[in-house]
């Protein structure tokens, strides 16, 4: 049985965004972008999402920045985030990020379909 999913997406390039909202719509999801991380930040403070993408590196506040944040607030562990990057992560640094609750991937860029089809089914 399909499942609709509620999804938020917090990345500073609108390209990217209006890419996944084209794909993931076309799923069936719901699905919610912000192009500014303190928006999205707000986002998941005041909204409920199955499932959230978040890049890395954003200006201003990066996505290392949203995790803390909602780490302070102990809102982290009720979440499900990928975390999107361009950049390649080393082994200690995902490591430590998918060691916190809360976290549940990270995804390199340039993100394949079948791996988001595979993170949102996860």
């Amino acid at each position: 049985m399909f499942h609709i999913v509620k999804v938020l997406h917090i990345d500073d390039n609108q390209d990217i965004t209006d890419l996944f909202s084209e794909f993931i719509n076309s799923l069936g999801h719901t699905y919610f972008a912000t192009n500014n991380s303190r928006d999205g930040l707000e986002c998941i403070k005041n909204e409920k999402y199955d499932f959230i993408f978040l890049d890395m590196h954003m200006p201003k506040l990066s996505g290392i920045d949203v995790i803390e944040s909602l780490e302070k607030e102990k809102i982290l562990k009720d979440q499900k985030i990928v975390i999107l990057s361009g950049f390649p992560f080393d082994n200690n640094q995902k490591k430590h990020l998918l060691n916190k609750q809360g976290i549940h991937g990270c995804l390199q860029k340039p993100i394949r379909f079948d791996q988001l089809v595979n993170a949102i089914a996860s």
